[in-house]
């Protein structure tokens, strides 16, 4: 009579992939021809890479088998982006595969003004096993601690703790639980950071910057990987100005029914607070503008409203582009001389709205003439690619 174990063991191993893995220890109590089957490494590889993209197992020193049972079923799903709503300046978590660990960065924008720059990443955790296979939950995100007269960093022990909000989404709490570390930490009296914010009277913002080191919480960041038709501009991550505040990290998405473009703050500072900046760019108000109507503000509001009563179909067509008279551009170099859309905006900080030219030059740029609040100025965003956030 022929059944199941008749069958060649590489048949079983795909028959067994169909299996979910909490009824695969019922699998092995079966039989030990079952169970030499499901210790196959084969099935754990699939699972590995099926359910949570894992492709590598260099550096972690076990086999799939219990790297996916240990690991990725308790932790895979949080690989990601993440966003921090802390106060005003937000934040960026992304939580990727590495050699030997599962690593958790926090993504900062560049440093300086120039938009061409990189940007930089501290590490804030990582979760590994250890030699006796337990998982392994380390801080790395510390200030340098003094020992026997010489600077190191000191790994420390933290939770990560997922829950669900009163609207179903998932936030991820991050803790370091050596207490008596962070009250050591709080005594920094002569902290340069907080001693300029005690001289400037930022007290409050300076004690909740220091305690939140100890203490974060993200919300999921979707960011999809399909290609939206019949826009301007693929949405994704970029990198830009907020006036001349520095170089921030905003998202650009579209409505459900692509009538709005919106860009917001990802991470931010008090004059520009995350989730406080919006860019809302109005597709249905399209602009092809002439050199001459971009000679100065006046001419560039007049060319607005005249545009707005026409409502022409929305259509991307190459059209010069200058910078005007008395705006600002932040020395920014290399400006494209044409763009392929424009439209008019209005950019929120706050409640205080401002009217601006939303205009795009190709898949990686896009830039933002404000027109009113704080003065005119010409803002530049680069799309912040795949593999400036691999490296």
């Amino acid at each position: 009579m022929t059944t199941i174990l008749s069958l060649p063991p590489e048949l079983l191993t795909r028959i067994l992939d169909y299996v979910y893995d909490s009824d695969l220890p019922s699998v092995c109590l079966s039989c030990k021809t079952l169970r030499d089957v499901v210790y196959n490494h084969s099935i754990w590889q699939r699972k590995c890479k099926q359910e949570y993209n894992f492709k590598s197992i260099e550096g972690w020193n076990v086999n799939y088998c219990i790297l996916y049972n240990k690991v990725l079923r308790r932790y895979g799903d949080l690989v990601g982006f993440w966003r921090r709503d802390f106060q005003y300046y937000g934040g960026l978590l992304q939580i990727k595969f590495d050699k030997g660990c599962i690593k958790g960065l926090e993504v900062l924008p560049p440093a300086g003004s120039s938009v061409d720059r990189p940007l930089r990443k501290t590490e804030i955790f990582t979760i590994s096993l250890t030699s006796s296979e337990t998982v392994q939950i380390v801080s790395v995100h510390n200030f340098p601690e003094e020992e026997d007269g010489e600077e190191k960093d000191v790994q420390r022990p933290c939770l990560l703790h997922v829950e669900e909000n009163e609207r179903n989404k998932r936030i991820l709490e991050y803790k370091v639980t050596d207490k008596k570390y962070i009250l050591q930490k709080e005594d920094l009296n002569n902290h340069p950071v907080l001693k300029r914010w005690l001289d400037e009277d930022f007290l409050e913002r300076g004690v909740d910057y220091l305690s939140s080191r100890h203490e974060y919480r993200w919300s999921p960041l979707e960011l999809s990987s399909n290609s939206v038709s019949n826009v301007p501009i693929q949405p994704g991550l970029f990198k830009g100005s907020c006036f001349d505040r520095g170089i921030e990290i905003q998202r650009l998405f579209y409505t459900d029914d692509l009538r709005m473009l919106l860009v917001t703050n990802i991470t931010g500072v008090p004059y520009t607070p995350v989730r406080k900046f919006l860019i809302n760019g109005i597709l249905s108000c399209p602009l092809v503008l002439t050199v001459e109507q971009q000679e100065n503000e006046d001419t560039l509001s007049v060319a607005r409203r005249h545009y707005e009563t026409k409502q022409p179909d929305r259509t991307a067509v190459q059209q010069p582009l200058r910078i005007p008279k008395d705006f600002s551009h932040q020395d920014i170099l290399d400006i494209p001389k044409f763009c392929t859309f424009r439209c008019s905006a209005v950019v929120y900080i706050g409640r205080l709205p401002s009217t601006a030219h939303f205009v795009v030059f190709d898949e990686r740029k896009f830039g933002l003439f404000w027109l009113q609040f704080p003065h005119q100025m010409f803002s530049l965003y680069i799309r912040v690619d795949d593999n400036e956030l691999k490296d």
